[in-house]
C-alpha cells in the first residue's frame, strides 16, 4: 500500500478543466469549463472527491462547437455540473467513482485522481472518461447521435482545510 497524506483541502476555482471528444460526426469537441469549487476528504482507506464546474461559461474548441455546447447545456438546464465521487486508495493515481449531475443529466463517472507532491498535495491531476446516453446534439447533420464520450484531464489547486 502506498504511502499517502490524509486530511481535508478545499479545491481552488482557478483551475480549468477539458473534456474532449472522439470523433462525433466529421468532427471532435474540446471544451475548458472553469472550476468554482470543491473539495477532496482523504483517510486511510478511501478519498472522497467533490468537484463543481461552471458549465454556463464553457469555452469550446471553435465557434460553431462552442455554440453548439452552450445549446446542449441550456437544453439540458446544466449549467453547473457537480461531480460527487468516492474510492479506495490502495494505489496512485485514486481511482474514484460517483454521479455527476448537471441540471437533468445524471450520468455515472470515473475519475483518476493523482496528488502532487505525493505527501502534501498542492494540486491534483485529474483524469478519466465520462459517457453521455440519450442526448441529442445541436449541429446540423448530427442528429442522429445519441452517445458521446469525453476524456477529462485536469490539473486543479488544493489548499488545506
Amino acid at each position: 500500500m502506498t504511502s499517502h497524506p490524509t486530511g481535508n483541502w478545499i479545491i481552488e476555482p482557478t483551475s480549468l478543466v477539458t473534456l474532449t471528444t472522439e470523433k462525433i460526426g466529421p468532427t471532435s469537441l474540446e471544451v475548458r469549463a472553469p472550476v468554482t469549487g470543491g473539495r477532496l476528504e482523504v483517510t486511510a482507506k478511501k478519498a472522497l472527491l467533490r468537484l463543481e464546474l461552471s458549465l454556463a461559461k464553457l469555452k469550446a474548441s471553435n465557434f460553431l462547437m462552442q455554440g453548439a455546447a452552450r445549446a446542449l447545456v441550456k437544453r439540458y438546464d446544466g449549467d453547473a455540473l457537480i461531480f460527487d465521487a468516492s474510492g479506495a486508495i490502495t494505489t496512485v493515481p485514486w481511482q474514484v467513482r460517483g454521479q455527476a449531475r448537471a441540471g437533468t443529466v445524471d450520468i455515472p463517472m470515473s475519475v483518476e485522481a493523482t496528488p502532487d507532491p505525493a505527501t502534501a498535495p498542492r494540486q491534483l491531476k485529474l483524469g478519466g472518461t465520462v459517457t453521455m446516453e440519450d442526448i441529442e446534439i445541436p449541429i446540423p447533420g448530427l442528429s442522429g447521435i445519441s452517445s458521446v464520450t469525453f476524456a477529462l484531464d485536469g490539473l486543479v489547486g488544493l489548499s488545506q482545510n
